[in-house]
């Protein structure tokens, strides 16, 4: 017998995709983040949004950066799919005033519906703002 047929057969390394990149980039972000409110247990929605604020100006940074193959609206639909998922995983309890403690969890997904709005806002806005100001170069009109 030959001693190569007794040898595993190698798999194949598939190379990681800009979106791949990405997605690995934000949940290093989810897991910081999480990390550094790991002893809160119930977020402000005034805070949340300020976190929120924050995590939407570092995945578009993020994208624009590794993203270079992506166009503009799957660029946009990426960030809106990672804010979703950072929503999800940091956000388990947002504090709401002048709601009681025991509705607040039936109308959380409202609340994140809504702030899921503001944040399709605001990424146009950073996007716009950072191309405007030099933190992107603007796009080379061909």
């Amino acid at each position: 017998m030959n001693d190569l047929e007794n040898l595993p057969v190698p798999t194949p390394v598939v190379p990681l995709t800009s979106r791949d990149l990405i997605k690995l980039e934000v949940e290093k972000l989810i897991a910081k983040t999480k990390e550094s409110l790991n002893e809160v247990q119930r977020i402000a929605l005034a805070e949340a949004w300020k976190i929120l604020q924050l995590a939407i100006a570092s995945v578009i940074q993020v994208i624009e950066a590794i993203g270079n193959d992506l166009s503009s609206p799957e660029k946009k639909e990426l960030a809106m799919g990672l804010l979703n998922s950072f929503y999800d995983s940091v956000f388990v309890v947002v504090d709401i005033p002048v709601v009681p403690n025991f509705l607040e969890p039936i109308i959380h997904k409202y609340v994140k519906a809504f702030l899921m709005i503001l944040v399709s806002s605001t990424i146009d806005a950073l996007v716009t703002t950072f191309r405007n100001t030099g933190v992107f170069l603007k796009k080379k009109s061909s």
